[in-house]
């Protein structure tokens, strides 16, 4: 492969890594929780984000309804806090609005 090929991939692959970091920008990073069923005492899919507080996303998308999930989402709260159980001690999460959503970097063994 001629030099100029070479380094003409270089740019690109480089220039591409920038572009994908870039994207990640306002994303928060967070794990899909299943709490159980909603019929039941649990409160569907939960978000747990690195600072490890919980929360309870309006909709959540069925290609990421999987319990240890790793996710990047971007979000904001609604105004509702939303009650799970169907009988006491009930639990309450703030609801969020998800924005975007995406798949997560997964931890190394």
């Amino acid at each position: 492969m001629p030099k100029k090929s070479l380094y003409l991939v270089a740019i690109i692959s480089t220039f591409s890594f920038l572009a994908c970091n870039k994207d990640d920008k306002n994303f928060v990073n967070a794990i899909v929780v299943d709490s159980g069923d909603l019929s039941s005492k649990g409160c569907g899919y939960l978000l747990q984000f690195e600072d490890g507080t919980i929360e309870k996303p309006y909709q959540l998308y069925s290609a990421y309804q999987n319990n240890g999930m790793h996710v990047k989402v971007k979000y904001h709260y609604s105004d509702v806090a939303d009650t799970c159980g169907s009988s006491a001690p009930f639990s309450y999460y703030q609801l969020i609005i998800i924005d975007e959503i995406k798949l997560g970097d997964q931890p190394q063994p």
